[in-house]
């Protein structure tokens, strides 16, 4: 059984989902319409990008085949869910998060110029707030959350 989650917390938890689409939308904008001068050179900084591109899809492939039915994009926990410890989940606590982060990265190399930076920037820094709050609302649905979180990466590998 899990506790239920205080109605302003309710609210935060739905505004977060709203803010992520608006944020990812806006960058994916920023991306495709910005034709800003190149800050790296983009023989080499296109092809790691697309390297971090490609496997950030692949590592979102394996959160989804794990997190599967209790996925959505506000960070309450759904209703009637559970905390999902395995697959990718077992290594990192936030790996869609890690994902979008290497797709933000990867497309900024691709497409280096400062806008984008600035929109990867935003990017990474609203995912990394939004872990915090859900954080939050796993402890308080889920008891096991804390000890699951003392043995898995948060947003970025190797950091705890």
């Amino acid at each position: 059984m899990t506790a239920s989650t205080p109605r302003p917390l309710e609210r935060k938890s739905r505004n977060y989902g709203i803010a992520q689409t608006l944020v990812l939308c806006a960058f994916a904008g920023v991306f495709m319409l910005d034709t800003g001068p190149r800050l790296l050179a983009p023989e080499v900084a296109g092809t790691i990008g697309l390297v971090l591109c490609a496997a950030g899809f692949v590592l979102m492939g394996a959160a989804f085949a794990a997190i599967r039915g209790v996925i959505q994009i506000a960070p309450e926990p759904r209703a009637g869910g559970h905390l999902v410890t395995g697959g990718i989940y077992s290594r990192l606590r936030h790996p869609i998060y890690t994902a979008i982060l290497m797709l933000a990265i990867g497309l900024f190399l691709r497409k280096p110029t400062a806008a984008v930076a600035i929109g990867a920037f935003v990017v990474t820094g609203f995912l990394i707030l939004k872990a915090r709050f859900e954080e939050t609302l796993l402890l308080i649905h889920y008891p096991e959350y804390a000890e699951y979180k003392t043995r898995t990466w948060g947003v970025v590998p190797f950091i705890g």
